[in-house]
Formats: C-alpha cells, sequence, structure tokens
C-alpha cells in the first residue's frame, strides 16, 4: 500500500496527511532507534572483550613479575 493509498483510507485531506506522515515518521525513528541499540550492545561486547583481555594480559604480566621477583631474591638468598 502506497501512502496515498493509506492517505484516501483514512479519508484523505490534510489531517490524514499529518497522521500519515506523522506515522511513517515514528516508524522511521522505531527502526533506527533499534538499530542504534544493536550497534550499542555490540560495542558493548566488544569493550568486555577487550577489558578481560587486558586483565587477563595484566594478570600474566604480573604473575611473570613476581615470578622474577621471587628467582632474584633466591638468587640473593643463595649468595649469603
Amino acid at each position: 500500500m502506497s501512502m496515498a493509498e493509506w492517505i484516501a483510507t483514512l479519508g484523505g485531506g490534510l489531517p490524514a496527511a499529518v497522521i500519515a506522515v506523522s506515522g511513517w515518521a515514528n516508524w522511521i525513528q522505531y527502526k533506527r532507534n533499534g538499530e542504534l541499540q544493536d550497534k550499542m550492545l555490540e560495542m558493548a561486547q566488544a569493550m568486555v572483550k577487550e577489558s578481560r583481555d587486558l586483565v587477563t594480559d595484566t594478570n600474566k604480566t604480573n604473575a611473570a613479575s613476581t615470578e622474577i621477583m621471587g628467582r632474584a631474591v633466591r638468587l640473593l638468598e643463595d649468595r649469603r
């Protein structure tokens, strides 16, 4: 059904045209809002994954640093 046909079923005239265009604009905004929400969800999920990866890398670095410091302490203790 075209916009003109839909306006005709609403009774025609300016009020029907305003109702039809308003409804069409609301539908477009609703559809676009859904697309934007989907995009925001994807971005949030990507940020969570990046944060997890960063925490994992930080933990690995801290563990390696702790191991190195432990070895250094043991070497120094062995020299006594």
